[in-house]
């Protein structure tokens, strides 16, 4: 079995939310430790997602959610080890725990605090989630970044955090691809010109992003694959990640499946049944070394490298 590199669910989320039961070793949510294990070896990135309108501090909601991340790392110490960087103990034996932000508005305009998620171990953070923050405008609304955009962009790249342009909006992209440094990523994003989603990347931002040395995380979400909502298939699926591996190449295509975090009847609901997208794709055209890249090689190439 092939490693598996993940860059985005919503577990942690899920599990303090209410909104799946259970704990990191075993729940009813689409990410815990038995469909790890059974997978074989897997990295997944889980972000501290917040909704920073639901909190008056979203930075103490943040904190909140570190602090269950780290008692599941504590509490399930014998399977799972948090990394900044995959595979760096050493160990196959145990999954792999990578931590993100989603929401950089957990910020409240204080810089000093990236400094904070650097030493939680955050490895990549999205500027915006689906509301206007004090760093700029999300997807379905106008607007480029503002001056306190441009400083935390500056500041991740400083501290070895990715920038992470899904959820962001156009302009913000392509103010983000004009002065990073370093590569930059859209940890779960899919193909606009196949659904018209203001969440998904044009053809111009793919290439962009393709020549930054940046990678594009296959998001599982309905409403970003097609028209049905309630439906993620993996014939839909395999039409993304088409697109994009023509338009961007194969060293821009990776996993982002957004696991807890949709939701609809997923036809690829946990790590083991992505073998079946591995079978599909490889019948569309994609060879085997395209399909390691996009499972693991390209993200672990940003991880390991960049910024």
């Amino acid at each position: 079995m092939l490693p598996i590199i993940d860059l985005h669910c919503d577990t942690i989320h899920a599990l303090v939310a209410g909104e799946r039961s259970g704990n990191l070793r075993e729940s009813d949510a689409h990410v815990d430790l038995r469909w790890m294990i059974e997978a074989g070896n897997v990295t997944t990135c889980f972000a501290l997602f917040v909704d920073k309108l639901a909190h008056a501090s979203p930075w103490r909601r943040a904190e909140q959610l570190y602090a269950h991340f780290s008692k599941e790392m504590q509490e399930e110490s014998a399977h799972i080890v948090q990394v900044c960087y995959p595979n760096e103990q050493g160990n196959k034996t145990l999954q792999q725990a990578i931590l993100s932000v989603e929401e950089l508005g957990i910020l409240e305009g204080n810089l000093a605090r990236v400094a904070t998620l650097a030493s939680w171990g955050v490895r990549l953070a999205t500027l915006t989630w689906n509301h206007e923050n004090e760093l700029g405008y999300p997807h379905h609304m106008k607007g480029g970044l503002k001056p306190f955009g441009h400083e935390v962009v500056e500041a991740l790249e400083e501290n070895r955090i990715l920038v992470d342009v899904s959820h962001l909006n156009d302009e913000g992209f392509f103010s983000v691809a004009e002065m990073a440094r370093a590569p930059f990523i859209a940890s779960h994003s899919n193909a606009r010109a196949l659904t018209n989603h203001s969440r998904n990347l044009s053809d111009e931002m793919i290439k962009t992003l393709a020549d930054k040395g940046g990678v594009i995380g296959l998001n599982f979400c309905p409403s970003f694959l097609s028209e049905d909502w309630g439906h993620s298939s993996i014939e839909a699926m395999v039409a993304h990640a088409m697109h994009i591996h023509r338009v961007g190449g194969s060293s821009v295509l990776a996993l982002g499946t957004d696991f807890d975090g949709i939701s609809g009847e997923l036809e690829v609901a946990h790590y083991p049944e992505l073998a079946k997208l591995y079978d599909a794709l490889l019948k569309a055209g994609l060879s085997n070394q395209d399909l390691e890249k996009m499972w693991y090689g390209n993200a672990f190439r940003v991880l390991s490298e960049a910024p």
